[in-house]
């Protein structure tokens, strides 16, 4: 049974939360270093596991359910759509509330070449929406997706040099 099933459960550590020490440890637990902030959500280094991220977006702007929903989309992907799985940083973990997102951390790497092409639809390309992970360039910000995606093979070029 998860949590927020249960009202009276949820009001006690709602209750607990309400006190300022403890929201600030539970707080400074799961985040660690400050990666960066952008428009609607900032991003830590989550300290109960090195490979992965914490997203947290204060306001209520979907985003974090715009990629935990794409994300859920795209790992069921097989056969000749398998490809388009490469090209997204995938999400472990989202609150009930959406505000708080888990993905798999992305490294920077300027030694890497990043590619000519990539798929049509990505839709906000900048390098601060990329990262690596293995081999693989990845989008890990693609909470600004706002309509059906179709996952074509078409390629389009791209200037990275911004």
């Amino acid at each position: 049974m998860r949590l927020e099933d249960n009202l009276s459960d949820l009001q006690r550590v709602t209750d607990l939360l309400n006190i300022a020490p403890i929201s600030l440890d539970f707080v400074t637990s799961m985040c660690g270093k400050h990666l960066g902030s952008g428009t609607y959500r900032s991003v830590f280094e989550y300290n109960l596991d090195e490979k992965y991220v914490i997203k947290i977006e204060p306001r209520n702007t979907n985003c974090n359910q715009v990629e935990y929903t794409l994300w859920e989309e795209i790992k069921g992907l097989t056969g000749d759509l398998a490809w388009v799985k490469d090209w997204f940083a995938p999400v472990k973990w989202i609150s009930p509330n959406g505000r708080i997102l888990l993905m798999q951390k992305t490294k920077e790497d300027f030694n890497k070449e990043y590619p000519e092409k990539i798929p049509k639809f990505m839709w906000d390309v900048k390098p601060d929406n990329f990262g690596w992970i293995g081999k693989n360039l990845v989008c890990h910000d693609y909470g600004q997706f706002y309509s059906f995606i179709e996952y074509s093979k078409k390629m389009k070029k791209v200037d990275w040099s911004w």
